[in-house]
């Protein structure tokens, strides 16, 4: 659950920042999050309503939608007010149904989903210079109700290596589990499993985490999404991961579906988007029955 990034000039490779701001609507009407969304459904399994569904945040418009995965369709939530003058740069979101969105300040927001996107500053200060990051939850147990948040990032998207860390939500602190050689965007799931997308101009990955030293233990290799990129992000849903992904080249987001056995790409989808954050929480179907 996670997402960021856009190009810095012309510098080939993984790398993020923000392009000027455009001004315009989106192609979906503005709604207020509804009470009909998948979610909650009061069988006191700690999620809120609405907790099953990814989200993902607009570099440009700076609005959050709703991702629905079975049908490939976005809706439009408006946005969140957030004080600050950066620009989204990822995100990620519990099991409350708060986003945690990143800007490329390096200022950290909670953003009520249910409460019509209200945005809250967090202490956060960049510990162990995680300054920009991917980031994703996932249960610290198989099947729990309790989740940990893990990010991939530094003092900027050009750094050489990048720091994996386990940062507590409550002391506003990161710990350091390993280091990886891109900066990743982060998801995970009700498995305890962390996953992360790897971009990279010759051979992008798609990988799973160990989460006590950040090693690969599945490592998928996706040569079709290889190339510099201007704004990527990532989300477990169903078993699959989706991959958000704006190459140099392209004018916006293109959403790739990836097999959650074999790493390949099952399916492609054009969208009039910008997507730099993805986030789902831990309550989000593993499987499809």
């Amino acid at each position: 659950m996670s997402g960021n990034a856009w190009l810095v000039g012309l510098v080939v490779g993984a790398v993020a920042c923000g392009p000027p701001p455009r001004n315009g609507a989106g192609d979906d009407d503005v709604v207020a999050p509804d009470a009909s969304a998948p979610g909650g459904d009061g069988s006191g399994n700690g999620c809120a309503q609405g907790a099953e569904s990814v989200y993902v945040i607009d570099h440009l418009l700076e609005h959050l939608f709703r991702f629905d995965p079975p049908t490939k369709s976005f809706t439009d939530l408006g946005q969140p007010f957030c004080p600050t003058s950066g620009k989204p740069f990822s995100m990620g979101v519990d099991r409350d149904a708060v986003a945690w969105v990143l800007y490329d300040t390096g200022e950290l927001f909670e953003v009520q989903l249910n409460n019509a996107l209200a945005c809250t500053k967090t202490t956060w200060a960049s510990a162990n210079g995680l300054h920009q990051f991917g980031m994703g939850f996932t249960t610290d147990t198989v099947g729990g109700t309790t989740d940990s948040l893990y990010v991939g990032g530094g003092t900027n998207q050009l750094a050489t290596s990048f720091t994996l860390a386990k940062l507590d939500t409550t002391t506003m602190t990161a710990t350091a589990i390993g280091t990886t050689h891109q900066l990743p965007e982060m998801t995970g799931n009700a498995n305890a499993e962390l996953w992360g997308f790897m971009p990279d101009a010759a051979t992008p990955h798609v990988v799973k985490f160990d989460k006590t030293n950040g090693a690969f233990l599945v490592d998928f290799a996706e040569p079709s999404l290889a190339g510099a990129n201007a704004g990527y992000a990532f989300a477990h849903w169903g078993g699959n991961y989706w991959v958000f992904l704006m190459k140099n080249s392209e004018p916006s987001t293109t959403v790739y579906e990836i097999d959650g056995a074999s790493g390949a790409i099952v399916d492609t989808i054009p969208t009039i988007r910008t997507i730099v954050g993805a986030g789902v929480s831990t309550c989000a179907p593993t499987v499809l029955l």
